[in-house]
């Protein structure tokens, strides 16, 4: 069964307004139904917060209509909008530096979890990961 959605009370409105208008007593506010706005703005977001329904929630079908959608959005495509394969090419200079680190490291039973990211190994009974970090070059 659905919770159900709490709206603001006037009460709780007002209470907030006049904190408001205490907070900030320089800014003169001539528009109150700005004011307002502020206000239950601030109790819809207070409800977000706590995870608590809203008129602004997706129903069930809205959702899952929603989910299809987002379904692979996230595919590279050529200027004529056909889809693409991408295939990364090996770093070797990564994987060569890999190796040395987990040659370095052999005495404490290095193992190479990731062959250009990342050299597991154990050293006085505690599990420790070396991960590699290639960054880019600066910008001009």
């Amino acid at each position: 069964m659905a919770k159900a959605i709490n709206y603001p009370t006037t009460e709780w409105l007002e209470k907030w307004e006049d904190d408001y208008m205490d907070k900030h007593p320089d800014e003169r506010i001539e528009d109150f139904k700005a004011l307002r706005e502020k206000a239950e703005d601030a109790w819809w977001m207070n409800e977000i917060d706590h995870d608590r329904p809203t008129p602004f929630d997706l129903t069930p079908e809205q959702e899952k209509v929603a989910q299809e959608a987002r379904k692979g959005m996230a595919r590279a495509v050529n200027a004529y909008g056909k889809e693409v394969k991408r295939e990364r090419k090996p770093n070797e200079a990564k994987r060569e530096l890999m190796q040395a680190i987990a040659a370095g490291l052999a005495d404490y039973g290095a193992e190479i979890t990731n062959p250009e990211r990342q050299v597991d190994f154990e050293w006085q009974g505690v599990r420790y990961s070396v991960t590699l970090t290639a960054h880019r070059p600066p910008k001009k």
